[in-house]
């Protein structure tokens, strides 16, 4: 997932936005950044950065009995409906089916805490700015 621009890279969404600003401790640019009006392009950058950060992770052999011990522990940290939470996390490991059980806005506000705590906890800062870079490139140059 390297960066052939090295430190050139520059996000280009919004998404990519809060995970710079989270990912340089910036908490201020993060609100900031994820306060601006929602861009069309920002479902398509989200869903690739959520589904690159999980599969990081986790594998399609991942059980749901690990997913919800990573969900509590997640919790500890991130205010999130952990039925929402495995849901998403199972989703991008080959569950689509599982989110349509819950409200859009429910998924969309678990997943931009779930990017969140994985890039800010998980991830740590190089990782995490590849994978967003990654993201911005297939959902935005994938046209």
């Amino acid at each position: 997932m390297g960066s052939e621009q090295g430190d050139a890279w520059a996000p280009q969404s919004r998404v990519g936005a809060v995970v710079v600003a989270l990912v340089q401790g910036d908490q201020a640019a993060a609100e900031r950044a994820a306060g601006l009006p929602p861009d069309e392009r920002d479902p398509s950058v989200l869903q690739a950065a959520i589904r690159l950060a999980v599969r990081s992770l986790f594998d399609e052999d991942t059980g749901p009995d690990q997913i919800a011990e990573f969900v509590a522990a997640m919790r500890e940290d991130v205010e999130v409906d952990p039925a929402v939470a495995e849901a998403l996390i199972r989703a991008q490991l080959g569950e689509p089916q599982l989110l349509e059980a819950f409200a859009p806005q429910s998924v969309d506000d678990t997943t931009w805490s779930t990017l969140g705590y994985l890039c800010e906890r998980r991830l740590g800062p190089e990782d995490s700015l590849q994978l967003v870079e990654y993201a911005e490139q297939q959902a935005l140059h994938a046209a």
